[in-house]
């Protein structure tokens, strides 16, 4: 983090180059699970995770995310440029988890999200990475248990019952990506966003989110300095 504000402090001293303000919007698709670890089990494959010992299959869940940003960069030269954006977004996340005797859960995780984040660009192309804050806004758990009766009366049924209570209220992660220039206002991004701290109040179990998302950013306004 240190790291982090010394490059925005170069970023904004720096009066001999060219300097952008921007704001824009940003959204698109999010595809986020869960790990879930109990504290000293061994993770069983690479599917499978623990919460108080029993292994859960962890799918993914398909979400979506927007935000506006506000932007400041500065351009080195006709091909390179630094830029620092941050602002407010909304994104809806979360996992789907299958237990032992195929009753599915889905959690849904709706975060409102805090970007900080710092784009090296080198001509269309730019590696974009930075802190981010998500605070979590809501959570719905929806069960579906399995039509099949003997895996119903043969498995162990006492499953976790996820609660809003079981969460964190804030998420702090780490964000880092690609972004391609489409056309002058309009990029495209991928990014990798994995929590740096557990998100579980449960005793013994450490549980963290990781998203991929892809977005659709537009530029609407901008003034050059």
């Amino acid at each position: 983090m240190k790291n982090f504000f010394i490059i925005l402090f170069i970023l904004i001293s720096f009066d001999s180059f060219a300097q952008k303000f921007e704001f824009g919007l940003s959204g698109g698709f999010n595809s986020s699970t869960h790990t879930l670890r109990t504290d000293g089990a061994t993770q069983i494959g690479v599917s499978f995770n623990t919460i108080g010992n029993l292994q859960y299959q962890v799918d993914s869940y398909p979400g979506y995310h927007i935000k506006g940003l506000l932007a400041i960069s500065k351009t080195f030269s006709d091909i390179s440029s630094i830029k620092f954006s941050s602002g407010v977004g909304y994104s809806s996340q979360g996992a789907t988890l299958v237990t032992a005797n195929k009753t599915k859960m889905t959690n849904n995780l709706n975060y409102i999200q805090v970007p900080m984040l710092i784009t090296f660009s080198f001509r269309k192309f730019g590696f974009l990475f930075g802190p981010q804050i998500n605070f979590l806004n809501d959570i719905k758990t929806s069960v579906t248990k399995s039509t099949i009766l003997s895996l119903n009366a043969l498995a162990n049924n006492n499953y976790f019952t996820f609660k809003a209570e079981d969460y964190e209220n804030r998420d702090n992660s780490f964000v880092f990506g690609l972004e391609y220039k489409v056309y002058k206002d309009l990029s495209a991004s991928i990014k990798y966003l994995t929590s740096l701290k557990n998100i579980s109040t449960v005793p013994g179990e450490t549980w963290k989110n990781k998203a991929m998302e892809i977005s659709i950013n537009y530029t609407l306004l901008s003034k050059i300095k």
